[in-house]
């Protein structure tokens, strides 16, 4: 019987040994809090500070032009000119901007001061009225440039560039869209599409909420997308929650067809002569859309969003769902694909804004969900970013639509595998877990 005691003496020691093995790690536990949680706090200061500065301009210039409405309908052509000029001198400035610095990420350069300048400039003016872009894709490309310059000052080893530049645009994101944690997931998913990691996310997070606060700071604390009706809703709408996630999936095809089309059909001109190309093909569509709806919020929409909060409360007509959603495709299609500075987030929530004004005609009582869960779900199905679609819905309008939302969202991003509208996304496309890769080894 005395042999077949168990020797305590033993156990414990291997005990001790496991418990050798976790540990507090102080080395690396001091270098995050006194390397990155410094940086973070730098960056989101700074990223805040010019992105209040920049919404102030866009907000003011805004309401000087939408006081006279032909001027707001003639302002694009004299923007269009000013960007031609601009990509003269460094054609990346134009476009969305985000696939241009998906790919820079990977490069081992740093966004010149003058690119990120020019960017700024030619941005805010295109916000500022008279265009259908959004705020993320200038916002991205000028974090990514500050991130990487505070990084590179920090002493910062250059490995770590992609990482920095990913911090950076996700904070400036964050203050311009007001979803500091949608933008550092958006960042996120935007980088690694289908294989997402979470390690840089604190980081990323502590910045984008300094942004976000020192943002708030300087232009006051609101939703970016008002709301006055509460979002109410029941079981029986999911089936109708779903099939419109099938049907903005279709256009989402539709609008990927015809944004990359475009894009390539204005590589025959030149770079100075695209943007105005680009804007005169877009003015009568733009022209249709005000006739249309009688609303100059239409061609203000950068600066305040004011369309996107009336399309989630109140019942357009279906004709006029229609008109917004072809007009967007094809004003957003002959600007920003021509080089008009501007992101594509904007579009993508207008198109589900919608579409679920039309479902919403079935359960008027319900239009807000119908609407909210339309714009989640063609953000996911457009950028590839389902779970930033639901965070960044969600801190724009602060209302919680999470389950209808996802519902949409998981229909609408599931049937869109294998085209994205962002340009620098179409390299990192690639099969799901379990399917052979082109960097397979087998």
């Amino acid at each position: 019987m005395k042999d077949k005691l168990p020797n305590i003496k033993e156990y414990l020691k291997g005990c001790a040994r496991t418990n050798l093995i976790h540990r507090f790690d102080i080395s690396t536990i001091s270098y995050f809090f006194g390397r990155w949680i410094p940086f973070a706090f730098a960056v989101g200061i700074v990223t805040g500070s010019i992105a209040s500065l920049m919404d102030v301009i866009i907000v003011n210039l805004n309401d000087f032009l939408a006081s006279n409405p032909p001027l707001l309908l003639l302002y694009p052509i004299l923007v269009a000119v000013l960007v031609g000029y601009a990509l003269t001198v460094d054609p990346s400035v134009g476009g969305p901007g985000i696939g241009y610095a998906i790919l820079h990420l990977k490069t081992k350069v740093y966004l010149p001061i003058r690119s990120v300048i020019l960017k700024l400039i030619t941005s805010t003016l295109v916000l500022s009225g008279g265009f259908i872009a959004g705020r993320e894709g200038p916002s991205f490309y000028i974090g990514v440039a500050i991130g990487e310059w505070f990084g590179k000052a920090y002493g910062l080893n250059k490995k770590y560039k992609s990482l920095l530049g990913l911090i950076g645009g996700g904070a400036f994101t964050g203050a311009l869209l007001k979803a500091p944690l949608g933008s550092a997931i958006f960042a996120m998913e935007l980088e690694e599409m289908y294989n997402l990691d979470y390690r840089p996310f604190v980081p990323m997070i502590i910045a984008s909420i300094v942004s976000y606060l020192t943002f708030s700071f300087f232009r006051g604390e609101s939703a970016f997308i008002y709301l006055t009706k509460n979002p109410e809703w029941s079981l029986q709408i999911i089936p109708y929650i779903v099939v419109m996630g099938l049907v903005i999936s279709v256009l989402i095809y539709l609008y990927t067809f015809v944004f990359h089309t475009a894009s390539c059909t204005s590589k025959y001109f030149s770079s100075k002569d695209r943007p105005l190309i680009g804007t005169a093909l877009a003015l009568p569509f733009l022209l249709i859309l005000y006739l249309t709806t009688h609303d100059v919020d239409f061609l203000s929409t950068p600066a305040h969003m004011g369309i996107i909060s009336k399309l989630a409360q109140i019942p357009f007509p279906i004709l006029v769902d229609i008109v917004v959603i072809l007009c967007v495709i094809i004003v957003t299609s002959f600007t920003l694909s021509f080089g008009i500075p501007g992101g594509i987030i904007l579009p993508n929530l207008l198109i589900g804004a919608a579409v679920g004004n039309m479902f919403g005609h079935i359960f008027p009582d319900q239009i807000v969900v119908f609407t909210l869960a339309g714009m989640g779900a063609a953000l996911a199905a457009g950028a590839k970013t389902p779970l930033a679609a639901i965070v960044m819905i969600t801190e724009m309008t602060h209302a919680d639509v999470v389950i209808p939302m996802t519902a949409a969202i998981i229909t609408s991003y599931t049937t869109s595998f294998g085209f994205c509208l962002y340009l620098g996304q179409e390299m990192k496309l690639k099969p799901m877990a379990g399917e052979k890769s082109g960097n397979s080894k087998e």
